[in-house]
């Protein structure tokens, strides 16, 4: 527990970091991971719309701002020592909200959607301020057009400040505070757009090593050591990601995204329960087929996939004190991998499916449709094990015995790449949260509905995309799916300029927004 700070004396050391942090400080040190952004569309009350409301709106937003910081601690806390072994994080006395928020106004003759990606598209390649500026590495950025009834607020943030999932939850806590009613626009410690930070030492979420014993049994550690430390020639792992040799520089995000909408995407969630699996195994599935199309037998002739896990299931009740209440309310680093493999057999069988339905145009056949469904049902039940087994032989636990983070992730850039695609799925995004339970049905941003009920006062969220800039030692490729209660799903991806091709990543993204809308189509016939 930190001692009681003395201003005079500098910023009070709060704790070190963890384990999932010191590892992502080391990819953003060594150029290999900037940044993550978890971009939403908000639904604005008809009363703060109007061009004469703004003022109103702009400070609305703000306040909802500062109640997100001083709910979650991770928001108001700096780096200290951050180039070395031992990085800790540090009680700051103030933030500048101009450094955190920031609003983008644009002409109503203006793209808006284009707009709005270019923005995610940048943002997440842009560094953060440097670290002797101790100030926390997150931002706001809101784009809004004209008297629109929506906005979009973009969260990007330095991924050990926070993962993904704590992104979602700060979306939620935000709309959260927006729609308590007569909460006022003062805040106390607010002014002039500089917050002052509470004196008293901040209670920040411990890491999961720290919570939890992560025990590894002796079979699994000398295998992963023996992986790790043999002479290159003699890994033969067919199954490695041979065909797309990890680049460092330049350093380049490509990103693309789909939409898929409430309809196919509840015939397609219908179609995985009758199949006995989950979307994000059926990323896995749809993932493993397209590398297979795409690529032959001689450049990749098996596969493996990473599946990104959230260990806030595990974490023990939130302290009495914790001002986000719940274990699974807390933003921090609570991410796990879960590796798959696809051996040779089993690809060698998919791409006979393939080259016998070559008349097709790349549409799934009925015997790859099996294939298909038979791989994600699979996969689910690896996902469900891991979930059974708990934290034993937890990647995070093998991570305990690594004593230098930047040499580490330094030589595994010069090994050859383990993952052909990775999968984060950080889940469905309550988008309806009020102070009251709503009946409002779901509705575009641009309804002209002019009824006055009290839903229709509230804020909402319909839609969010979910990104990560490339990671230069991970996965070629890297599919972020993320839905919206009552909305549609955006599955997004991203690769290394570097390393991979760009005509290549378009053509995997392009097979599985084909897949998955021949998928919804034909349970929408039956």
């Amino acid at each position: 527990m930190a001692d009681k700070p003395d201003h005079a004396a500098g910023p009070t050391v709060l704790r070190k970091f963890g384990i999932n942090e010191t590892y992502q400080l080391a990819m953003y040190l060594l150029d290999q991971y900037r940044g993550t952004v978890l971009s939403c569309r908000y639904s604005i009350p008809p009363p703060l719309a109007p061009a004469e409301s703004r003022t109103q709106l702009e400070q609305t937003v703000k306040v909802a701002l500062v109640d997100i910081i001083l709910r979650h601690p991770m928001l108001q806390v700096g780096m200290r020592d951050a180039t070395t072994k031992t990085p800790s994080w540090i009680q700051l006395q103030s933030l500048d909200l101009r450094q955190h928020i920031k609003w983008i106004n644009i002409g109503v003759s203006d793209d808006f959607e284009q707009t709005v990606q270019e923005t995610f598209r940048i943002q997440l390649d842009e560094r953060f301020p440097d670290f002797s500026i101790e100030q926390p590495g997150w931002k706001i950025t809101i784009i809004r057009q004209g008297d629109a009834p929506s906005m979009e607020v973009l969260l990007t943030w330095n991924h050990p400040q926070f993962d993904g999932a704590g992104a979602k939850v700060l979306h939620e806590d935000f709309l959260e505070m927006l729609n308590q009613a007569n909460r006022g626009h003062e805040r106390t410690g607010l002014v002039n757009d500089v917050l002052t930070l509470p004196g008293t030492p901040p209670i920040l979420p411990i890491p999961i090593e720290i919570l939890r014993s992560l025990p590894v049994d002796l079979k699994y550690l000398a295998k992963a050591f023996w992986e790790e430390n043999r002479p290159q020639f003699l890994n033969r792992d067919i199954s490695n990601a041979n065909w797309c040799p990890i680049r460092s520089t330049p350093y380049k995000t490509q990103f693309r995204s789909f939409f898929i909408d409430s309809t196919s995407l509840s015939a397609i969630l219908s179609l995985c329960r009758q199949n006995k699996t989950t979307i994000t195994a059926l990323i896995n599935g749809l993932a493993l087929i397209a590398f297979s199309w795409r690529l032959d037998s001689k450049s990749a002739p098996a596969f493996q996939s990473s599946t990104i896990m959230d260990h806030r299931r595990n974490l023990p009740p939130a302290p009495p004190d914790a001002p986000w209440v719940q274990s699974d309310r807390v933003v921090s680093n609570y991410v796990t991998q879960l590796p798959h493999k696809f051996d040779a057999e089993l690809v060698a069988r998919i791409r006979s499916k393939i080259l016998s339905d070559a008349s097709e145009e790349r549409y799934l056949s009925d015997g790859l449709k099996r294939e298909l469904w038979a791989v994600s049902a699979e996969n689910r039940l690896e996902i469900v094990h891991k979930l059974e087994s708990g934290l034993r032989n937890d990647l995070v636990g093998l991570f305990k015995y690594v004593t230098d983070w930047r040499q580490t992730m330094s030589g595994m850039a010069k090994k050859p790449r383990q993952f052909t695609w990775l999968v984060t799925n950080i889940g469905v995004l309550d988008g309806n949260l009020s102070t009251k339970p709503s009946t409002k049905t779901a509705q575009s941003p641009t309804s002209s509905d002019n009824t006055s009920s009290a839903d229709d006062q509230t804020w909402s969220i319909n839609r969010a995309q979910f990104g990560l800039s490339a990671e230069i030692p991970a996965a070629a490729i890297e599919f972020a799916p993320i839905s919206v209660a009552g909305h549609g799903m955006c599955v997004s991806a991203n690769w290394p300029d570097c390393a991979v091709d760009v005509n290549f990543g378009e053509s995997i993204m392009a097979d599985l927004e084909r897949w998955l809308a021949q998928l919804a189509s034909q349970a929408n016939v039956k």
